[in-house]
């Protein structure tokens, strides 16, 4: 059984071979460009009691913007790998909870599209570490949403196996437009 850090080891080596493996296949086309960034406002919200704090989060809401850098994989413009990375302020409804506390998500995301179209649906998988408070938990995060030209609406599902569950909604602009497996080769 691999421990945690392995398991993010080997994530983050598939991230840094899977890009240099098909940018060999995108160079093919000199209208493709497979690198874009984004940027996206969220908002978490803890699902759950609060009830023994060293085992779950310890906040009810918290609010903030990611960024990441995104890479298509294929021609066909289906599948992308990221690298995100945010900060959130973190608020909680209990008064014995102190406020003004920050949430540090960084993860590394997979998206399936399933059009290569203007307007698509995309769900996803992640495998992200989360900092609050000087403590670092692993979560994994399935991702469901809508993509247009440039900017995408998305709703994951925080699973943690010592922080608990939590819900995460978002909105995220693309400085560029997706790109599409519409133009033809050229060799």
């Amino acid at each position: 059984m691999l421990s945690h850090t392995k398991k993010f080891m080997l994530i983050f080596f598939l991230v840094l071979i899977i890009p240099g493996i098909s940018f060999s296949q995108n160079r093919q086309n000199k209208y493709y460009n497979p690198i874009r960034i984004s940027v996206s406002a969220l908002t978490k919200f803890v699902i759950g009691s609060n009830d023994h704090p060293t085992d779950n989060y310890q906040f009810d809401q918290g609010i903030g913007a990611v960024g990441e850098i995104i890479y298509t994989i294929d021609q066909k413009a289906k599948y992308e790998i990221s690298l995100e990375a945010g900060f959130l302020s973190t608020f909680s409804n209990s008064d014995n909870i102190n406020g003004d506390k920050y949430l540090i998500p960084i993860s590394l995301n997979a998206y399936y599209y399933f059009f290569d179209e203007t307007f698509s649906p995309f769900i996803g998988i992640g495998f992200g570490l989360e900092n609050f408070n000087n403590s670092s938990k692993y979560v994994l995060k399935p991702t469901i949403g809508i993509s247009n030209e440039k900017l995408k609406v998305f709703a994951r599902y925080g699973i943690g196996s010592t922080v608990g569950s939590s819900l995460e909604i978002g909105i995220g602009y693309s400085f560029k437009e997706r790109p599409c497996g519409c133009f033809p080769q050229t060799r």
